[in-house]
């Protein structure tokens, strides 16, 4: 069964197109892990984002804790609170 992490974001005003760079710069940490399927960020709130993982398993996506949290504490400027990140299990569907 895939791993699937989850984070949700909480932004300071206005920061959304920094954060989108600051993505944009960064994913590869994340997508280049062992076990990594793909991410996903969609926007949940005026000021908020969830990020979503797919790993091959949970433990991968245990696994890849200490990368998401060096990445989350780069995002400190442009956050108001801690990001919650969860991982559970759960079903895949990539596209054909």
């Amino acid at each position: 069964m895939a791993g699937i992490s989850r984070t949700v974001v909480n932004l300071q005003p206005g920061k959304m197109e920094e954060v989108t760079k600051f993505i944009d710069e960064n994913a590869g940490l994340v997508t280049s892990l062992e076990g990594n399927i793909g991410l996903g960020i969609a926007v949940t709130g005026e000021d908020e984002i969830t990020i979503i993982g797919v790993y091959e398993s949970s433990q991968n996506a245990r696994d890849a804790a200490d990368t998401a949290q060096k990445i989350f504490s780069e995002m400190a400027p442009f956050v108001t609170s801690a990001p919650e990140r969860s991982v559970s299990s759960g079903v895949w569907f990539p596209a054909k």
